[in-house]
């Protein structure tokens, strides 16, 4: 099942999921290290910036999706955008539609809040890009990441 839940009712059952994010996904991991910032998350929930999506299972959480909604620089007449800030699943779960489940509820819930637009990213190591496009996301931006520290 995924739902909207609030940081202050989810972030004691992220932080053992964390590590596994990290593990799986994490990039530069002998430079840079896992350091959630949870007071800088727990302001963003205050002033209406976190938006997060859960994934339970016999209400045990298995995995979320977490953006920050703001208005866009760039487009401050447009209404706010969400980006994606990260989102993982337990590899246990990810079988049975879990994935589409989540975003869909992304979607559904960023519309109800009157988001404009929504930006997802994966990692080239693990690309979604078929889960995304199936679910209708267009293939925009590509990225690009230089480590400047430890070089």
């Amino acid at each position: 099942m995924a739902q909207y839940e609030r940081w202050e009712n989810c972030v004691d059952e992220m932080r053992p999921i964390w590590r596994h994010h990290w593990n799986e996904l994490g990039l530069d991991r002998g430079v840079i290290k896992q350091d959630m910032d949870e007071e800088r998350y727990k302001n963003m929930q205050s002033s209406g910036v976190l938006h997060i999506i859960t994934v339970r299972a016999d209400g045990k959480l298995v995995g979320y999706c977490i953006c920050f909604v703001v208005p866009h620089m760039h487009y401050k007449s447009a209404g706010e955008m969400a980006l994606a800030d990260m989102y993982y699943i337990l590899p246990a779960y990810r079988v049975g539609g879990a994935g589409v489940k989540m975003f869909k509820e992304v979607e559904r819930t960023l519309r109800n809040r009157g988001v404009t637009r929504g930006h997802m990213s994966c990692k080239v190591h693990q690309d979604h890009q078929a889960l995304f496009e199936r679910l209708g996301w267009e293939f925009t931006d590509k990225t690009f990441s230089k480590l400047f520290k430890g070089n």
